[in-house]
């Protein structure tokens, strides 16, 4: 049998919906944890599972924590009966259920074992590579406790890949709630009667989950409502985008280390459009479910990576950067600039009917010697823009004086030249190539090169 939205095991809970306080109040009290977690996208009640935590996936796709509440301590054969369930509803749909955690009161005498055994795998196990031998035998001796439980081979390693336990008294969900607010927003301060009133908020979109998704987008409505003039704090936070090579649980992020490496010289256009979109996706994801639109990420990329983020979370889309670099922030959203002009700039015609250009910006060191190697040939007769410095990025001021500059010399250089494309060489601290990658709208197509293996290659194309 298949799991289904229309099963017993899934009705039955929307039939008797009056008598699931104990569920509600494990949702209430974790709406700010959740609401912290960047993927977080809604949570439902009574759906195929008790509770449904949804998070944006690779790919644009839903990705849930099936969470089974019980507000008593299961009997043996009820306890296997609930991860025979998790692991029907997994099969049915693997990549949307990956996460299940079955919620109780409490577990009795013959179940304890287990989930003690589970808690110290998925706690200090943690702290352990995954590669770890000790990590291995503590799996194996898991699965051999089960089997001698006389528990199939397959259902104990579904446990331990995919089910959590979890012990929870709800009492005190309503006097808790402000301070999980503390803890897991650290950007605001509610006042008593403000934390006071998000909460009722939060309870009336919580006793309706089972009729509707409650979501991220409603929840923040709320808070910025009960902030009144302080929403503005809230509003400056920035969605954490984690960049390396995985994706933090119940974040967003990129997998970039194939970009950042000295393998990227093999990746093709593909790879780096794939990127792109993946990004893109992200970005609409952060647009449809909060009002905040301020991302947070690592400047330490390199410069065609760089670029390109910029370009993905772009100015132009409505986007504020929130950089970090070598332990400074720079927000796009603040834009003094110093009154000196940054570059030096010259510039060449073309030689006859070409419709592509060469340009380069280079500081606080020149490129023009490597960038002629790479532009031999077909642009030799280009038409070539060059913008040269001898300063370095000393703060925002500079910062943004530099990318105005480089941003109105491309627009320009292109207009005048009547362009198709412009490739486009950087050799630059990498916060400069993500801030002018925001802000390069109305430059056209642009062809990035990166400086690996001592050349130049071609990577991704901005359009």
């Amino acid at each position: 049998m298949k799991a289904s939205l229309l099963a017993s095991e899934s009705t039955g809970g929307a039939v008797a919906r009056d008598g699931f306080g104990y569920q509600d109040a494990f949702v209430l009290q974790h709406l700010p944890l959740w609401l912290a977690q960047a993927a977080f996208s809604h949570v439902v009640s009574e759906a195929v599972g008790d509770i449904e935590v949804c998070y944006f996936g690779q790919g644009g796709t839903t990705v849930r924590t099936f969470i089974e509440a019980k507000a008593y301590a299961l009997s043996w054969s009820a306890f296997w009966d609930e991860i025979k369930q998790f692991k029907k509803v997994h099969e049915t749909s693997p990549t949307e259920f990956p996460h299940f955690v079955l919620l109780c009161r409490d577990f009795n005498s013959t179940t304890a074992p287990l989930v003690a055994m589970m808690s110290r795998l998925r706690g200090v196990g943690r702290s352990y590579d995954a590669t770890s031998p000790l990590l291995a035998q503590t799996r194996d001796e898991i699965l051999q406790w089960v089997v001698d439980k006389k528990q199939p081979r397959d259902l104990a390693q579904f446990v331990v890949d995919r089910v959590d336990f979890v012990t929870y008294a709800d009492e005190n969900a309503h006097s808790a709630f402000p301070g999980e607010v503390e803890r897991h927003l650290p950007s605001i301060n509610l006042r008593a009667k403000d934390a006071a009133a998000f909460r009722e908020k939060c309870v009336g979109m919580v006793t309706r989950s089972a009729r509707s998704p409650v979501t991220r987008q409603e929840i923040e409505a709320a808070l910025v409502d009960v902030l009144g003039p302080d929403a503005s704090l809230w509003a400056r936070t920035p969605t954490a985008l984690a960049l390396g090579g995985a994706v933090p649980p119940f974040e967003l992020g990129l997998v970039v280390d194939p970009f950042n490496g000295p393998g990227r010289a093999s990746l093709s256009a593909a790879d780096w459009r794939h990127l792109s979109a993946h990004g893109a996706a992200i970005g609409e994801f952060v647009k449809r479910s909060r009002s905040r639109t301020g991302i947070a990420l690592s400047g330490k990329q390199r410069m065609s990576l760089a670029c390109l983020l910029g370009y993905t979370f772009a100015a132009a889309k409505g986007f504020v950067l929130d950089i970090d670099h070598n332990g400074e922030r720079f927000r796009t959203d603040e834009h003094a600039q110093m009154p000196e002009p940054f570059f030096a700039v010259t510039s060449r015609p073309a030689n006859g009917d070409i419709k592509e250009g060469v340009a380069t910006i280079a500081f606080p060191t020149e490129a023009a010697a490597d960038v002629a190697v790479a532009t031999g040939g077909d642009f030799a007769l280009a038409p070539r823009l060059d913008l040269a410095s001898g300063r370095a990025i000393d703060g925002a001021l500079a910062l943004n004086k530099a990318v105005a500059e480089a941003k109105s010399a491309l627009v320009d250089f292109r207009s005048r030249n009547q362009l198709e494309r412009v490739h486009l060489f950087i050799k630059a601290p990498s916060h400069f190539a993500m801030v002018l990658g925001h802000r390069l709208n109305a430059v056209g197509r642009i062809q990035l090169y990166d400086w690996v293996d001592r050349r130049y290659v071609a990577t991704a194309v901005l359009a």
